[in-house]
């Protein structure tokens, strides 16, 4: 008769356990070292984010991290298509300050610079110019007040802050839009790139940004934007692109021009 066959004990159950154990810790490791990647990732996306947004200069939000975020979380999301112009026929105003052939013979040459992404400051980040041109932008929305004191002045931004800005005179009074604008009518980016805001009337608006010499701001025309800030920007408030040569700043002071004209109600704006 055979001896029994002794059996060694058993461990699967233990074996079992263990190496759920160590699936569990691999798992808790991969999610750690995942989750950290993606935080340093997102960190280092956000920096370059907020850097690039100091670059643009002073203006609109606070020029600081609080700033940076709320262009970024709050304002960006909100933000509507720049470069739309259908809008513009619907409008029952069809007064133009432009020649009517203006977008056919005036075009902008090239491509259309590359903008930040923060609706709050609008600025341009490529085709910017000299300093020798800013001075003279700066000189040119000068003389043009110089010209008109009737009508215009220069003072402080509103809208913009840390830069000069094209004002109804005070015994004017202004029409919806300029009280909606806070009298504001159009002021120079001198903190930044030298682009150009100005409130056009919509056939303007429509023959500028056709004729590729600008876009319409983010939140223009965004209702929401009166519960953040206590006002609103109307869907006519442009940017103008920086001007890259005196042609060009001729051509971007005739839009200034057509923009007092437009507030104003003035036929002919000297300058």
């Amino acid at each position: 008769m055979n001896a029994p066959t002794q059996r060694l004990p058993a461990f699967h159950s233990g074996n079992g356990a263990w190496a759920k154990i160590m699936d569990d810790n691999s798992l808790r490791t991969t999610a750690v070292l995942g989750g950290g990647i993606s935080l340093l990732l997102f960190l280092r996306v956000a920096w370059n984010d907020y850097r690039l947004y100091l670059s643009y200069g002073p203006g609109g939000v606070p020029y600081n991290v609080w700033g940076w975020l709320f262009s970024t979380a709050v304002l960006r999301p909100i933000g509507t298509n720049v470069l739309t112009t259908g809008l513009y026929d619907k409008k029952s105003d069809k007064r133009s300050w432009l020649p009517k052939d203006w977008s056919a013979r005036t075009r902008r040459t090239g491509e259309r610079p590359r903008l930040g992404p923060h609706p709050v400051p609008q600025r341009q980040l490529t085709q910017l110019s000299t300093q020798k041109i800013h001075e003279k932008l700066v000189d040119s929305f000068a003389a043009l007040v110089a010209a008109n004191k009737a009508i215009i002045q220069l003072k402080p931004s509103v809208h913009e802050g840390h830069t000069q800005s094209i004002f109804y005179a005070d015994h004017l009074s202004a029409p919806p839009i300029g009280e909606e604008m806070m009298r504001e009518i159009a002021h120079i980016h001198a903190t930044g790139d030298h682009s150009v805001h100005v409130v056009l009337a919509p056939q303007d608006c429509k023959k500028v940004i056709d004729a590729g010499w600008g876009q319409r701001h983010p939140l223009n025309g965004v209702h929401s934007v009166k519960l953040l800030f206590g006002w609103t920007l109307p869907k006519e408030y442009v940017l103008l692109y920086v001007p890259r040569s005196e042609e060009e700043l001729r051509v971007v002071m005739e839009v200034v021009r057509a923009s007092v004209g437009f507030m104003t109600n003035t036929e002919k704006v000297e300058g």
